[in-house]
């Protein structure tokens, strides 16, 4: 490992606030979406975490489940940024 980079230290999962107002979201944003985005977004950051621990500590068979999840849950992201940005058009973001 660099020795930038303590080994012990976890990543920050520090994500900016929510939106506390619908009047504060861009007009045409829909609050229940971003809300679902932010969440699904946590989750990704979370399941990256899990993954890293996971190979740090050479744990194959941990770290291929959280792989998986990480996919899954990136899929889930990709999909409601599309339905945001896209107002639901069949134009998927590039991957």
């Amino acid at each position: 490992m660099s020795s930038r980079h303590a080994k012990n230290r976890p990543f920050g999962l520090d994500l900016p606030e929510l939106f506390t107002s619908e009047q504060m979201l861009p007009s045409g944003v829909d609050a229940d979406m971003m809300d679902g985005l932010h969440r699904s977004s946590g989750k990704v950051l979370q399941l990256a975490t899990l993954t890293h621990q996971a190979v740090a500590r050479g744990d194959a068979a941990a770290a291929e489940a959280a792989r998986a999840s990480l996919e899954r849950q990136l899929a889930i992201s990709t999909s409601l940024i599309d339905q945001l940005l896209l107002d639901g058009t069949d134009q998927p973001t590039t991957h």
